[in-house]
């Protein structure tokens, strides 16, 4: 079957990629048509991804020039996954709102945990 996007808000990031493979798996992620009927995206803070020549796209340059045509909330730099920083738990699979005016905002409207 695959993965199902639709009606979903993604979490992207990852640790040590360059730019240009986080280009290539986006571009691969559009092309397969995983973006349709996304709500919203959420980026990590992609540690370690600077780009190899000063000057050039960074990961965040690239998120924007192919998510933004999405016409969707997206709120970057958040601190899950690969961080630096404390990081935040996003519990997976739960309903949620994402808000991205400002520095921006996930709101999750459902417990992680049932009992």
């Amino acid at each position: 079957m695959g993965l199902d996007t639709r009606d979903s808000i993604l979490l992207l990031e990852d640790r040590g990629m360059k730019p240009w493979q986080v280009d290539r798996a986006l571009t691969h992620l559009r092309q397969a048509g995983k973006f349709a009927g996304v709500r919203g995206i959420v980026l990590g803070d992609f540690p370690d991804c600077a780009p190899p020549v000063t000057g050039s796209p960074t990961v965040l340059d690239v998120c924007q020039r192919i998510l933004k045509p999405l016409g969707i909330a997206i709120v970057s730099g958040v601190p899950v996954g690969h961080t630096v920083r404390p990081m935040l738990t996003i519990p997976l699979g739960v309903r949620a709102r994402l808000h991205a005016s400002g520095a921006g905002s996930l709101d999750i409207l459902e417990a992680a945990v049932t009992a």
